[in-house]
């Protein structure tokens, strides 16, 4: 076995991992402070899973060549500067649309909206699905997006970004995009074909009870865990850091943005990662 291959099976084994799509049960919840709890909250009872690309489009033939074929990840990367950027754009031209659609840019859009822009046909999903197809794909775009926007449950921001990689190290900054109970969709583009490891999805630290704003009575902005209290609080002990691994069954990670606290990698392994709210 090679040298690193070793190393990541060991690692595996030492927290506790498996290909099935469950938490490691050697990262503990983190007790927050009754200082830093949000006033009459109940204590968190669940926390973040993965969900496989199998069980999401069975009999399509996505997960394989997910796994398989970096061609396709790349492929429906661009398809979404194409199909739902591309349409905002009109009338911009130059070089500014080209860094704009360009997959060394980060690209946000309303997965949402672009939904219901296709249902009046406004907005198409072409190059997802031929994307698809040229691979061997039976999957439609609007299948696709709508599927794993579904997963952000009743009451979706409606936003989804492509993140790129920084090409640095970063310290955690421990963060909530809004502090709602809502959840966050992370699917993972990995760094190369029959991936398994790190660096893919953020990290996180599992809740014992919400927290409160760090600015206003209200949750609805950014929650900045160093701007809890002043001073700031203690460091959250790495003990208390998850890392979800990627692998071919744990393609997508779904946690609710109230019961963690979530950060980039300290070392980022990845094409991309999509956040879908």
């Amino acid at each position: 076995m090679p040298f690193s291959s070793a190393l990541l099976l060991l690692s595996i084994v030492a927290h506790g991992y498996s290909h099935a799509p469950a938490l490691p049960a050697s990262v503990p919840v983190w007790a927050v402070p009754e200082s830093l709890r949000l006033p009459g909250a109940a204590a968190v009872e669940s926390h973040g899973r993965h969900v496989s690309l199998d069980a999401l489009f069975p009999g399509s033939g996505l997960a394989d060549a997910w796994d398989e074929r970096a061609s396709l990840r790349t492929a429906v990367r661009q398809a979404l500067r194409d199909d739902l950027m591309a349409p905002l754009l009109r009338g911009v031209g130059g070089p500014k649309r080209a860094c704009a659609l360009s997959l060394g840019t980060a690209c946000m859009v309303s997965w949402s909206n672009a939904l219901a822009a296709h249902a009046e046909g406004k907005v198409d999903f072409s190059r997802f699905t031929a994307a698809f197809a040229d691979h061997g794909v039976r999957l439609s775009g609007e299948a696709f997006i709508r599927s794993l926007g579904e997963l952000c449950g009743a009451t979706p921001h409606g936003s989804l970004i492509d993140i790129i990689p920084l090409d640095r190290r970063v310290a955690h900054s421990w963060h909530q995009d809004s502090g709602l109970p809502r959840d966050t969709v992370l699917l993972g583009f990995p760094p190369r074909d029959g991936y398994e490891g790190g660096g893919v999805f953020s990290h996180c630290v599992q809740l014992s009870h919400p927290l409160r704003p760090s600015a206003g009575d209200e949750h609805g902005a950014v929650v900045e865990y160093e701007r809890l209290s002043d001073p700031p609080p203690d460091r959250i002990d790495d003990a208390f850091v998850l890392r979800p691994l990627y692998s071919k069954g744990r393609e997508v990670w779904v946690s609710n943005d109230a019961h963690h606290l979530h950060s980039t990698p300290d070392r980022q392994l990845r094409e991309a990662v999509w956040r879908f709210m």
